[in-house]
C-alpha cells in the first residue's frame, strides 16, 4: 500500500474532483451491481458514508477550517493504493483501513472522509482543524503515512509496497493549475512590456524620420549682438568744482 500526500486550502476543490469523472472517465464506483461515473464516500467520522456528491461534506469540513483562518492549507489529502495486481477491497474493509489509518496517524478527532472511484484505492481528506480549532500539525506525515502502510499490509495480508526515503512532495491539482496560471500571467506580462517598448521604439524613430525630412537644414540660434556687442560704461560719480550743468 502506497500513501501520496498533498496539502490545500479548499475541501470543496478536492472534493469536485475525487467524485467527478476524473481525466479519462476512470472514476468510477460500484452501486446496486453496476459500475457509476464519480465517487463514493465508503468511510467518515461525519456521517457521510454513501455520498456521491462532495458538497455536504466539503461545507462540514469547512466549517472547522473556518475556525483558523490563519491557518495556511488547512486541508490535508492522501491517497491509499494497493499495488498492482493485489486482491480488490470491499468497502467495508476500506472502511476500517481508514479508521485504523486516522488512529495511526493522528487525526482520528478531526473531520475526515474517505472516498472511492477505483478498485484498488482511495482519497481521504481531512481537516486538520477541528470543530473546536484545535490543529493537527501532521509533522512527519510522510514517514507515519508509511509506517501505517505496512502495518495495514500485514494485518489485511497485502502486498509488501516498495518503500521510498521520502515522498516527493506533490500540491494539491488546484495549487498546481494556480501555479501553472501565476507563471503564464508572468510571461503574459513580460511578452506585453516588451511588446510597448517595441512600439515606442518604432514610434520615436519615425518622429525623428520626420523630422530629418522636414527640416533638413534646420536653422541654428543666432546672437543678436554677435559682432556688435555694446559695453557698458562705468557709472562715475559728478566731481567737486566741475561744471555740472546745474545752478550753484
Amino acid at each position: 500500500m502506497i500513501a501520496k500526500i498533498t496539502r490545500g486550502k479548499n475541501p470543496g476543490d478536492i472534493g469536485a474532483y475525487l467524485h467527478g469523472p476524473g481525466k479519462a472517465n476512470e472514476h468510477t464506483y460500484t452501486a446496486a451491481g453496476r459500475r457509476v461515473s464519480g465517487g463514493v464516500v465508503v468511510g467518515s467520522n461525519i456521517g457521510a458514508e454513501g455520498q456521491t456528491d462532495p458538497r455536504w461534506w466539503a461545507a462540514e469540513l469547512r466549517k472547522a477550517v473556518n475556525t483558523r483562518p490563519e491557518i495556511k492549507n488547512p486541508v490535508w489529502h492522501t491517497s491509499l493504493r494497493n499495488t498492482k495486481g493485489d486482491r480488490t477491497l470491499s468497502n467495508e474493509q476500506w472502511a476500517d483501513i481508514g479508521q485504523s489509518f486516522a488512529e495511526d496517524m493522528g487525526y482520528a478527532e478531526h473531520p475526515w472522509v474517505m472516498v472511492r472511484h477505483g478498485d484498488d484505492h482511495v482519497h481521504i481528506v481531512v481537516s486538520r482543524v477541528d470543530d473546536l480549532g484545535q490543529i493537527w500539525h501532521a509533522r512527519n506525515d510522510r514517514r507515519a503515512a508509511q509506517t501505517a502502510c505496512t502495518k495495514l499490509e500485514k494485518i489485511y495480508g497485502l502486498e509488501a509496497a516498495p518503500r521510498r526515503r521520502e515522498q516527493a512532495k506533490q500540491p494539491v491539482l488546484v495549487e498546481r493549475e494556480h501555479a501553472r496560471f501565476k507563471a503564464q500571467l508572468v510571461a503574459d506580462r513580460r511578452a506585453q512590456q516588451e511588446r510597448e517598448a517595441q512600439a515606442a521604439a518604432e514610434k520615436a524613430a519615425q518622429r525623428a524620420k520626420w523630422r530629418d525630412i522636414s527640416f533638413p537644414n534646420p536653422p541654428t540660434t543666432r546672437n543678436p549682438f554677435k559682432g556688435n556687442v555694446p559695453v557698458a560704461r562705468p557709472y562715475a560719480p559728478p566731481q567737486p568744482g566741475r561744471e555740472t550743468g546745474y545752478e550753484r
